[in-house]
This record gives C-alpha cells, sequence and structure tokens, in this order.
C-alpha cells in the first residue's frame, strides 16, 4: 500500500503544486511569467490576504477566480477599481458584474486609453507589469509581473492610482 501511495503520490504531486493546492501571498520583489507560471493564482493570493484595501488600475479584467475575490472582498474592506471605459464595455469584460454587485469602479478619464495594468494592497504591497487580469493573459499570452514592498514605489503607485481616480468617470447608473 506504502509504495501505490508513493507512486501515486510522485505522478499527481508535482501536478497539485502547479495548480496552486499549495498557493502562498506572493512575496516582496516575486516574479511570474505567464503562461508557464499561475500568475493568475498569485494575483488572486494577493487580492484574498487583503486587510483593508485594495486599489486596482486595469485595462482589462474578466479573470473569473479574480472577480469572485473582488466580490467577496468588496463586502468586506474598500475596493476601488478603475478600468478602461472602451474594454470595459466588451462583451467578454467582467465590469458590468462588478458594477451590479456594487463594486466601486470607475472609467480612466485620459487621453488614450486606461492602460495601467497594478494593484495596491493594505497601501504596502504592489503588483504591476504586463499582465492584464484575463484569461487570455495566464492562459496564452506571454506576461510578467512583479511584487513589491518599497515603500517609496508603493507610494509613487499609489499617488498615480489616487491621481487616476479622481479623475476618473463614475458609471452612469441605470434606471
Amino acid at each position: 500500500m506504502f509504495r501505490l501511495t508513493a507512486v501515486v503520490s510522485m505522478l499527481f504531486l508535482p501536478g497539485v503544486i502547479q495548480a496552486g493546492m499549495f498557493n502562498r501571498p506572493p512575496q516582496n520583489e516575486e516574479t511570474c511569467f505567464s503562461p508557464d507560471e499561475a500568475c493568475d493564482e498569485k494575483l488572486v493570493s494577493l487580492i484574498d490576504g487583503a486587510k483593508k484595501t485594495i486599489d486596482i488600475a486595469i485595462y482589462d479584467i474578466n479573470l473569473d477566480a479574480l472577480v469572485h475575490s473582488l466580490l467577496v472582498q468588496s463586502k468586506k474592506i474598500k475596493v476601488r477599481v478603475v478600468v478602461d471605459r472602451k474594454q470595459a464595455k466588451g462583451k467578454h469584460s467582467a465590469v458590468p458584474l462588478l458594477l451590479k454587485a456594487g463594486v466601486n469602479v470607475r472609467y480612466g478619464h485620459q487621453r488614450g486609453i486606461m492602460h495601467n495594468k497594478f494593484v495596491i494592497v493594505d497601501g504596502t504591497m504592489l503588483e504591476s507589469g504586463s499582465f492584464n487580469y484575463t484569461h487570455h493573459a495566464y492562459q496564452a499570452n506571454h506576461e510578467n509581473q512583479i511584487y513589491l514592498t518599497s515603500p517609496k514605489i508603493v507610494a509613487r503607485f499609489q499617488e498615480e492610482f489616487e491621481k487616476v481616480w479622481r479623475k476618473a468617470d463614475e458609471p452612469r447608473k441605470k434606471n
């Protein structure tokens, strides 16, 4: 019996680890490269670990696990999301779901597109890179993420988020 258990463990355990069963929050200066690594799981782990605030500036969002985590977290803590207006109205966008659930979402108001891609959790950790929060980003595209806790860098991104947030448009309410 021991031998069978050991063989099964050797065959399946690497896949389980790869799939994120032993997922942990990202650490300072940790990087991730999709599609070879589970960047989606790393990001969800960051969001799930938030205790006070989540501020997101993102071009596109439709990653189911991330959207679910944002919906759950928005019931407990302050969540703000700025998205690109045109992209948010695309047929695959999860923005309508976030809005319907009451998540505080705004449309970037700028010249060109709102092409930022970053999240700040609790004012202490930053995730940034080319990684959009989409299925395509983690399944097919070659994209990247970096996680940082440098107070100076996090503060600079927080300052930018606040500027973008102030200028952003609130969605119109449907009657």
